[in-house]
């Protein structure tokens, strides 16, 4: 059992959105991650790669996924969140970044643009990279109506 009486709420509210066991939440984050290698906070890939050496790549990558791995419960509370708002659709026409300002300016709270697009990974979106950002298959709809 986690001792983090907010994040055992997250995962509780995830599994609640979600129908999906504890253990299972609590999983699904590393296994994003694992899924998706070059998704960090900043979101697919580093900033301005083109004038990095690799290895200021690679440093910045791992800082940036053990950043995107300590937020978790943000995460978990954004999946819980676009569940309970947005319908999926199969064709990804949703951008990550415009979508994360629609949603902190309907919370009121802030998300990294890696940490959402984990929360729709995470949540089942369908999706396509347009690096840094992500495609979503979101409702147009429900976007607007939360715009």
């Amino acid at each position: 059992m986690t001792r983090n009486r907010r994040h055992k709420a997250d995962l509780r509210a995830y599994q609640a959105v979600t129908g999906a066991p504890y253990m299972v939440a609590r999983r699904q984050m590393a296994e994003m991650m694992q899924q998706h290698p070059l998704l960090n906070s900043f979101g697919i890939g580093v900033f301005d790669w083109r004038r990095k050496t690799i290895e200021q790549r690679q440093a910045e990558l791992a800082a940036g996924r053990e950043r995107l791995a300590n937020a978790e419960a943000t995460v978990l509370e954004t999946a819980v969140w676009l569940r309970e708002n947005i319908r999926p659709i199969k064709a990804p026409t949703v951008g990550s970044y415009g979508m994360k300002h629609v949603m902190e300016h309907a919370t009121g709270k802030y998300v990294a643009n890696g940490e959402f697009i984990a929360a729709a990974l995470i949540a089942g979106y369908t999706f396509k990279y347009v690096q840094p950002n992500v495609l979503f298959g979101m409702s147009a709809r429900d976007v607007q109506r939360l715009s």
